[in-house]
């Protein structure tokens, strides 16, 4: 006797794949020529390096190297400003920094008062951490409407996003310019692969993926053809 006929299973829907469509290039350039000198390089660096808001607010210039142009992200702060190490082991990385976000960095750097190596890279005017939701209400929403208002000047509309969707876009920027997914999963700390291709697998291109299938085809199954 089948004990589980009749019983209909049913998922959860956090347990299916979730697609992520980023922002374009052309809405993060709007956002990052209306966001002031100092705000644009929080933009330009969450843009281009995929770090997670909790892993932004808690990183120390200790963690940069501006010469090698990486990231060592070891750190998170939580809603309640206690920073603690990441989330899991795979949270722990290095991330490279393209030529035009070190400038940023290095320019920033020489700006801000808190410079040193155990200084916040992003703190708020005390040198604490930063309190997200008042930096997205009262800086990145009013920003995005900037944005939002210049393209609309050219007949363009822009959908808007969270501050998250820069991690986003960064991630997407890596697949486009033809990194793994071993790779992307790595430089955005996924926990497994498996996480990577559900969120973003739609974004490798799909030739890849059709050469992918031919070859494991070809090496599994065309004998038996």
């Amino acid at each position: 006797m089948n004990v589980a006929q009749g019983i209909r299973v049913i998922g959860k829907r956090n347990e299916r794949a979730k697609k992520i469509v980023p922002p374009s290039k052309e809405e993060i350039a709007a956002l990052i020529k209306a966001a002031d000198e100092d705000f644009r390089v929080k933009v330009i660096f969450a843009a281009a390096s995929g770090l997670r808001a909790s892993e932004f607010y808690a990183l120390r210039w200790k963690h940069l190297d501006l010469k090698a142009g990486t990231v060592a992200v070891e750190t998170r702060v939580d809603s309640k400003r206690n920073e603690d190490t990441t989330k899991s082991e795979a949270g722990l990385r290095e991330v490279p920094l393209g030529a035009a976000v070190v400038t940023a960095l290095k320019a920033w750097k020489l700006r801000t008062a808190f410079g040193k190596p155990d200084d916040l890279v992003f703190p708020n005017g005390k040198g604490n951490h930063e309190n997200h939701r008042n930096l997205r209400k009262r800086i990145f929403m009013p920003t995005l409407d900037r944005a939002a208002g210049e393209l609309a000047k050219e007949g363009k509309k822009l959908k808007r996003f969270g501050w998250h969707a820069l991690r986003h876009f960064a991630i997407s920027t890596w697949i486009e310019a033809g990194l793994s997914p071993k790779t992307v999963q790595t430089f955005a700390g996924h926990s497994s692969l498996a996480v990577t291709m559900d969120r973003y697998g739609h974004l490798f291109p799909s030739d890849n993926h059709k050469k992918a299938m031919d070859a494991i085809a070809s090496s599994i199954f065309a004998d038996g053809a």
